[in-house]
């Protein structure tokens, strides 16, 4: 993404804008909306553009690595989810000190059996509660 805030933003269906695709799932931040605020107002100065814009925000082993301002801390939405917290290093990171946690996440769902491929098609969602199944073609026999 190239760092929270600093050249990317995304505006969802009801105007709230994200400086990711996922941030909304940061449930410790406020996003604010095109229809409330002018989109450089937000840009320049939203709490949650500026929270973790540059590298002030960041921890050890981040505020010191040389790739700071390369990978700017990595993924904000993915350490929330590992760690419930937006501010640690990302857990992909092998400096971060939770690095081990996505490893082994990722060892557990290595060890699980594939998940039967499922073609997307109209019978399949239906059957999964995703829509209903398009209607069958009369057979022959039932052709005037």
């Amino acid at each position: 993404m190239g760092g929270w805030g600093r050249q990317f933003l995304n505006i969802a269906p009801d105007g709230t804008v994200l400086p990711c695709h996922a941030a909304q799932t940061i449930t410790s931040l406020a996003f604010d909306s095109v229809t409330e605020k002018s989109l450089r107002e937000i840009w320049e100065g939203s709490e949650a553009f500026q929270a973790f814009r540059g590298t002030a925000w960041m921890p050890e082993p981040c505020r010191s690595c040389e790739r700071r301002e390369i990978d700017w801390g990595g993924c904000r939405c993915q350490a929330f989810a590992i760690t419930g917290d937006a501010a640690k290093t990302d857990p992909a990171c092998e400096l971060s000190p939770d690095h081990e946690t996505i490893v082994a996440m990722a060892r557990e769902d290595s060890d699980k059996p594939p998940a039967d491929f499922v073609y997307r098609n109209y019978r399949n969602m239906a059957r999964a509660g995703g829509g209903k199944a398009r209607p069958k073609a009369p057979a022959a026999s039932e052709l005037p």
